[in-house]
C-alpha cells in the first residue's frame, strides 16, 4: 500500500474527513483519524506543538482528498468570519503541497492542474487581503523546502506586480501557475550541482552557470507537449532566467512584461535567500547596482513600490 504526504495545514480542524488519515512514527504508518470523523482544533494544535508537519493518506484515497481540499477552500477564502490567519494557512499549505508533487513528478497532468488551482487561489487571496501578502511572503524555511517557499514567494510577489501593472485576470492566472512550478526542472540537475540553488550567479564558476542554466528550458521542455499547459505558462517558465542585457540561458534581450516580472522576482527572491546577514532593503539596493540594465527602470520602480507599500523593505 502507498502512501502520500501532505501538509498537515491542508486539514482544517472540525471539518469531516472523507479518507482516512495518518501520521508517520518511527517508519510505521499509523492511523490517525477514520473516514467520517474530524480532527478538533486542540488536537490539531497540540500535532503542530509537537512538530508533526504531514499527514499521509492513501494512495487510492487522493481524488477523494482533493475534493475534500477544493470545498475546504471554497469555503474558506471568502468567509468574512474566518480570520485570514487561517485563510492564508490553508490556502499556502496547498500550495506548498501541490509545488512538492509537481517536483517529485512534473509531468503529470494531476499534479499540473493542482498547482494551477493552488496558485489561482494565492492570487486570489492576495488581491482580496490587503494583508495577506506580507503574511505568506519571506517566511524562513527548513533547508529541504528552500526551492518550494521560494516558488511560493516568486508567485506570490510576482503577481502582486502583474495586478498593479494592470494585467488581465488571465495573464495574472498563468504568470501564478508559472512563478509556482517555474523549477521544477532543478529535479534534473546532478547531484553534485544541487547546491548550485544556494548561490548567487556572480559565484558561479562557467561549469557552474552552464550547469545550472539548463534547468530553465528543462522545466519548460518536460511541460511544452502538454495539451493542459497553454503556450503563455511554457514560456514564462522557459524565460524565468533571462534579462534584457541578455545574459540568461537564452541569451534573450526582449521580454514580455510578464517575463520580465517573473524575472525580476525570481532574481530578487533568490539574492534575498542566499545573502546572509542582510535585510531586505540592503539586498534590493545591491540588486540595483549589480543588475543594472537587466530590468526596466519603470519596472523595478514598479518593483519597489510593491515592496514598499507591502512592508517587505523599509
Amino acid at each position: 500500500m502507498g502512501y502520500l504526504p501532505l501538509r498537515i495545514s491542508t486539514v482544517p480542524p472540525d471539518r469531516q474527513l472523507t479518507f482516512d488519515l495518518y501520521i508517520n512514527f518511527k517508519e510505521q504508518y499509523l492511523k490517525l483519524a477514520d473516514s467520517g470523523s474530524a480532527i478538533d482544533h486542540e488536537k490539531l494544535e497540540k500535532l503542530k506543538s509537537q512538530n508533526v508537519a504531514r499527514f499521509y493518506i492513501v494512495e487510492e484515497d487522493s481524488m477523494a482528498y482533493q475534493k475534500f481540499v477544493d470545498d475546504a477552500v471554497n469555503d474558506t477564502i471568502d468567509d468574512p468570519n474566518i480570520p485570514l490567519d487561517e485563510k492564508v494557512e490553508l490556502v499556502e499549505g496547498v500550495a506548498e503541497t501541490a509545488a512538492e508533487e509537481m517536483q517529485k513528478n512534473p509531468e503529470n497532468q494531476t499534479n499540473f492542474i493542482r498547482s494551477q488551482k493552488a496558485a489561482n487561489n494565492l492570487v486570489h487571496i492576495i488581491q482580496e487581503n490587503p494583508a495577506a501578502l506580507k503574511k505568506i511572503y519571506g517566511k524562513k524555511a527548513a533547508k529541504s523546502e528552500e526551492i518550494i517557499q521560494h516558488s511560493l514567494n516568486v508567485c506570490a510577489l510576482a503577481t502582486k506586480l502583474a495586478t498593479l501593472l494592470q494585467h488581465s485576470k488571465q495573464d495574472v492566472d498563468d504568470l501564478g501557475t508559472a512563478a509556482l512550478i517555474h523549477d521544477v526542472g532543478l529535479n534534473k540537475l546532478a547531484k553534485k550541482d544541487h547546491g548550485l540553488f544556494k548561490k548567487l550567479k556572480n559565484e558561479f564558476n562557467s561549469d557552474e552557470k552552464r550547469a545550472y542554466n539548463l534547468h530553465a528550458n528543462d522545466s519548460a521542455d518536460m511541460l511544452a507537449e502538454k495539451p493542459y499547459v497553454n503556450h503563455n505558462v511554457c514560456e514564462l517558465i522557459r524565460n524565468h532566467e533571462e534579462n534584457l542585457k541578455g545574459t540568461g540561458p537564452n541569451k534573450k534581450k526582449k521580454l514580455t512584461q510578464l517575463e520580465e516580472i517573473l524575472a525580476l522576482v525570481n532574481a530578487y527572491d533568490k539574492r534575498l535567500l542566499n545573502t546572509a546577514d542582510a535585510t531586505p532593503s540592503e539586498v534590493l539596493k545591491r540588486m540595483q547596482i549589480d543588475e543594472m540594465g537587466s530590468y526596466s527602470l519603470n519596472l523595478m520602480n514598479k518593483f519597489m513600490e510593491v515592496l514598499k507599500s507591502e512592508g517587505l523593505v523599509e
